[in-house]
């Protein structure tokens, strides 16, 4: 037997006291009370193999009890890992309007100077003076080309021209110069060729001239523009 015995409570001496005397029959005279039992007095010696055991077993669970407050918002948690890329959408979206044009921005500062240019030729250059007389005049009706060549003359244009009839020293009477313009004469038709400014024409008044000398200056350009018009006055 253990030398130390177990002290129970109030509890458990008022059930061992009926457990004893329902083991030991009746108790002569009355029952015992748990006001007949001193506190502390009944070991657990004196109780009933097993009872002890079994009053130390658990009782059955209580029922759940009210809610109670709700508690404070506990920290965030670290961030989880991140989930890998969805899928590509199939789908195409349609171009939104034009948004409005923005303001104007200010002038940007002036660029450096370019190179100079290469020089240009001179409109003179290539020139040439032709001049042509008539020892006999007859009636002041005379032409110049500006080259003897048909061909080369095409590749001129007469941008002056002029007349002198008789001599310097000497002038005829009667001679006066009616038309003083560009161009080539067609002698058969009596009329200025179409189209042809590579030469000097004089259209004299049909006096007769001991003389008559007709000068053109010709320029390598066929690029002349010819600007005709007319005044009604």
């Amino acid at each position: 037997m253990n030398s130390k015995r177990k002290i129970i409570g109030g509890g458990i001496a008022a059930a061992a006291v009926i457990s004893l005397s329902m083991a030991g029959g009746a108790v002569a005279g009355s029952l015992v009370t748990s006001a007949d039992i001193k506190d502390h007095t009944i070991k657990s010696v004196d109780l009933k193999p097993g009872l002890v055991e079994k009053f130390s077993q658990p009782g059955p669970a209580g029922q759940d009890g009210a809610a109670g407050p709700q508690g404070p918002k506990g920290e965030a948690g670290p961030a989880g890992p991140q989930g890998p890329a969805g899928p590509a959408g199939g789908g195409t979206g349609t171009q939104g309007p034009a948004g409005p044009a923005g303001p104007k921005g200010d002038t940007g500062p002036a660029g450096p100077a370019g190179a100079d240019g290469t020089d240009g030729v001179d409109g003179l250059t290539g020139a040439v003076y032709r001049t042509l007389t008539y020892t006999n005049g007859g009636g002041g009706s005379a032409t110049v080309a500006c080259d003897d060549d048909p061909a080369v003359s095409q590749q001129y244009t007469a941008i002056s021209g002029g007349v002198q009839g008789g001599t310097v020293d000497t002038q005829d009477d009667g001679f006066a110069v009616n038309s003083s313009f560009p161009g080539r004469m067609d002698w058969d038709t009596g009329l200025p060729k179409a189209d042809r400014l590579d030469g000097w024409i004089i259209l004299g008044n049909g006096e007769w001239t001991s003389a008559l000398t007709v000068w053109a200056l010709c320029v390598p350009n066929t690029s002349i523009a010819v600007d005709a018009g007319t005044l009604d006055n």
